[in-house]
């Protein structure tokens, strides 16, 4: 396939602050859109006649939107030109550029390490070294509180009953009393967001998927060397950083899924395209509704999911063998056929594009936070009205513009039911902005797709 073109030019200036940026594009006094990437960040900033007039990202705009931008510590950046219908911004972009700086002085004062010693830590592995090594992540770069360190599914429970932690890890394989009596244990006496941690292959990850039907709530692999260490600490602090808005008693135990015999034969182009969207505490909504599954017609699947990167491989071959479908990972410039559903994790800038009127999935960038607006916007180009979007648990991306797209060309827009979310802040502010069709329960999406 010949190289695919990218739509604007992306930057890097090293020592260069965002601040500088701003001010650059102030003085040139051009009508433009400044967007910003970091590593769990985006956001746009609008500009015009030499003032700043709007910024937004996720569900904050405005002044509020602006200091969240300057927070980010590193990333990219792209001008092009852009047209904001919204004011925001009423003051000079000097007075605000003064005044969004010494917030983020004070916030920098205050954040986050401090308010993470209040969380409490349990720890449970067999293994000594791995333990001492995970609790020094979590007491030195994460900042969390370790209250117990547990050998055992018996020992955890005691710690458990005593300290009432914010978080347990859980090794899956154990002596004395194995991970999922310990997990059905902690789940009934003593509840508590449980992350799996376990070496990656296919019987354990299928074990780990199970532990999700008892009620954990992510899953990571055990790292190995340094790179993988720091995939870990930021997949544990991301946890961290969101545990006290997650609503405990909506992770409900659920059926262990059924294998099938009968596979779906693989079709032409697809003409209709299912976008699913997982944020924290989708993983298990994701297995009921994959599972679930019995016919395509003419659609194909694409899922995006808040997860540990090194989960994606796995996590298709498992269920590749409990559903009809036929679930890959997902690969840049392969077509979108009838019923394959490509599964990735939360990365990079992704298109739908158009070639000879068969659509492919492209990733034009693969560093960063995946770019929803710019996915639903050639989404939408290519699928029109035959495009439904369900959005998951957790799910707190920016993607106001790409769903005010779809719903313009009457696509669908599903939000699963805040009520049953473990992290259903993010769908209540996406339900605020009115463009979703309906909510849904895991139990009736067939029906509704």
């Amino acid at each position: 396939m010949d190289q695919l073109p990218y739509k604007d030019f992306n930057g890097y200036l090293e020592g260069i602050t965002l601040a500088d940026i701003i001010q650059l594009a102030c003085l040139e006094r051009y009508e433009s859109k400044l967007e910003v990437r970091g590593e769990d960040f985006q956001g746009k900033v609008y500009f015009s006649g030499g003032e700043i007039v709007h910024a937004e990202t996720g569900s904050l705009t405005g002044q509020e939107a602006f200091v969240e931008m300057l927070c980010c510590p590193a990333g990219v950046f792209s001008f092009t030109p852009g047209r904001s219908e919204r004011q925001t911004i009423n003051i000079s972009w000097n007075l605000l550029l003064m005044e969004a700086t010494r917030l983020v002085d004070e916030r920098n004062h205050i954040e986050p390490k401090q308010q993470a010693q209040e969380l409490k830590i349990v720890v449970v592995d067999d293994s000594h070294i791995f333990s001492k090594a995970l609790i020094k992540l979590f007491n030195k770069e994460i900042g969390a509180k370790i209250v117990g360190k547990a050998s055992n599914g018996k020992e955890a429970i005691r710690y458990l009953e005593l300290e009432k932690p914010d978080l347990v890890t859980l090794d899956i394989n154990m002596p004395v009393m194995s991970g999922d009596v310990a997990l059905k244990h902690i789940m009934i006496r003593t509840p508590a967001p449980v992350v799996l941690m376990s070496s990656f292959n296919e019987r354990n990850f299928s074990l780990m998927m199970e532990y999700l039907c008892i009620g954990a709530v992510d899953l990571v692999e055990k790292p190995t060397n340094a790179e993988s260490w720091y995939i870990v600490k930021k997949r544990l602090a991301r946890l961290v950083k969101n545990i006290s808005q997650f609503t405990l008693k909506n992770v409900r135990r659920s059926k262990k899924p059924q294998s099938v015999h009968t596979k779906m034969d693989i079709g032409g182009p697809a003409k209709k395209l299912v976008l699913i969207l997982g944020g924290l505490g989708a993983l298990i909504e994701l297995q009921k509704i994959i599972t679930s599954i019995r016919h395509t017609e003419s659609a194909a699947g694409l899922v995006f999911l808040d997860l540990y990167p090194g989960v994606t491989k796995y996590l298709a071959d498992y269920f590749s063998k409990l559903t009809p479908c036929n679930p890959m990972t997902m690969k840049s410039g392969e077509p979108l056929l009838v019923s394959q559903v490509g599964i990735t994790y939360w990365h990079g800038s992704w298109e739908i594009m158009n070639i000879d009127g068969v659509a492919f999935p492209v990733m034009h960038r693969e560093n960063g936070l995946l770019d929803v607006n710019g996915l639903l916007l050639s989404a939408v180009r290519f699928f029109g009205d035959q495009l439904t979007v369900v959005i998951l648990s957790g799910t707190d991306l920016d993607m106001q513009e790409g769903l005010a797209e779809v719903s313009n060309h009457e696509g669908k827009i599903l939000l699963q039911d805040p009520s049953s979310c473990l992290f259903p802040d993010s769908l209540v502010k996406l339900e605020e902005l009115q463009l979703h069709d309906a909510y849904f329960s895991v139990e009736n999406i067939e029906d509704i797709l």
